[in-house]
């Protein structure tokens, strides 16, 4: 029984060295969700695989959705270039961790900082550009993140993004068509938060179906780090107006919980089929907003129209749709097209560039017309894609660490337990 008692202890003993080494690797960094401080602003603008652009310039977003945020090597390095500001908080290495590896700083990781980054991040707000060796890596996706120290030590995650890489070759897949529907960045943010709804009419044409619907770098006015959204629902159009369209049930329901100020804000559903909809924007949380465009890109004139609290509106806010072609489209009964429109023949490529950050609105004090941002409420679980995917890790290790010392301490009982009986 001894022995028997013995073993147990010795399992439970390696079960908790195993639960804290696991526990200490998934806490190499902070993620930005979990940070206490406040980020005034961010950008990751360049992505390269052994010094070349991996996308068009000013395309990061763009490149990193069509990738679900994964970079196919192989490669030497990979390099991220962007810029970071935290509130009242020097910066004092820049770096990175790879996998669940600790982090690498470098001095030769800082770069020329704009005075544009400053004006949008704050007099702490730095430029950087880190290049890893990824020589090493395979096939199995791989974390690679940017961070930073800072002066009370902090390791924090510098881009919120979960970006993976991979010697696998990138899927085959068509890309979608880009529609700008509007553009001419006027550095004029307009914030849904101070009205009801936000709605975006718009028609997809015979044999596509709805990929995207992104507001362009959606601006928090340098918010908190969460509870920042709202709901996109999306209708098909009747009757040519818009309290009967939504009256219906909505074809589908995106919710935005964590935005990140500047970050594209991109809207998706399941399946939406040519046809003519309604995306309405509502129940605000925090700021959230948009930048006004000068016009409408002219080619989708007749086919996308805004509103403000129901009423059409000439003015909008930057934003654009892609779409892909449709495979496997429902019967012309089942879904009728009341405007059907040829497919774009180009791509426009009038993205505002996100090398230089936009000049966003003064942080001391949200805008005239905006209300005060206020954070979600605690018991708030709903999930989020761009969580660090080593808290798990980290809660994983915790809870073996606990068990194994539940039951080295039943082990131990049981010793006693015996040797006293023995003893009469």
């Amino acid at each position: 029984m001894k022995k028997i008692c013995a073993i147990i202890v010795a399992a439970a003993i390696l079960l908790g060295l195993f639960g804290a080494v696991n526990a200490g690797a998934a806490s190499s960094y902070v993620s930005q969700d979990d940070f206490d401080g406040t980020i005034r602003g961010q950008a990751l603008d360049i992505i390269r695989g052994d010094g070349v652009d991996l996308y068009t310039p000013g395309q990061t977003g763009d490149y990193l959705v069509s990738t679900k945020n994964t970079i196919y090597g192989p490669y030497q390095t990979v390099t991220m270039r962007g810029w970071i500001g935290v509130e009242d908080t020097e910066i004092k290495q820049f770096g990175y961790v790879i996998g669940d590896g600790e982090p690498v700083f470098s001095d030769d990781f800082f770069t020329e900082t704009e005075a544009a980054v400053l004006g949008a991040g704050g007099d702490y707000a730095l430029r950087y550009m880190v290049t890893m060796d990824v020589s090493g890596l395979g096939e199995e996706e791989t974390l690679l993140m940017p961070v930073v120290k800072l002066e009370d030590g902090t390791v924090l995650a510098v881009t919120f993004n979960q970006i993976k890489y991979t010697t696998k070759p990138e899927p085959v897949e068509e890309k979608p068509v880009i529609m700008q529907l509007n553009n001419g960045n006027t550095s004029t943010p307009f914030n849904f938060s101070g009205h009801i709804s936000v709605g975006y009419r718009f028609t997809i044409p015979e044999g596509y179906k709805l990929d995207t619907f992104t507001v362009v770098q959606s601006p928090t006015w340098n918010g908190p780090n969460t509870g920042i959204g709202l709901i996109a629902s999306i209708y098909r159009w009747v009757n040519d107006d818009y309290e009967d369209t939504i009256d219906q049930d909505p074809l589908g329901v995106f919710e935005e919980e964590d935005h990140k100020d500047n970050a594209n804000l991109i809207v998706s559903y399941d399946y939406i089929p040519a046809g003519e909809y309604l995306i309405e924007l509502t129940e605000f949380t925090g700021n959230i907003g948009g930048w006004m465009a000068a016009q409408k890109t002219a080619e989708y004139e007749d086919m996308f129209h805004a509103y403000v609290d129901e009423e059409e509106v000439d003015d909008c806010v930057l934003v654009k749709m892609s779409i892909v072609v449709d495979n496997d489209p429902p019967a012309p009964t089942e879904v009728p097209t009341e405007k059907p429109t040829q497919a774009p023949t180009e791509v426009p490529t009038e993205d505002p560039a996100t090398e230089a950050p936009t000049d966003a609105p003064a942080t001391e004090e949200p805008a005239t017309d905006a209300p005060v941002a206020t954070e979600k409420a605690d018991d708030d679980t709903g999930d989020k894609d761009n969580k660090d995917e080593t808290k798990s890790g980290a809660n994983t290790g915790l809870i073996i660490g606990i068990i194994a010392a539940l039951v080295v301490v039943a082990a131990v009982a049981a010793i006693i337990i015996i040797s006293k009986k023995k003893k009469k």
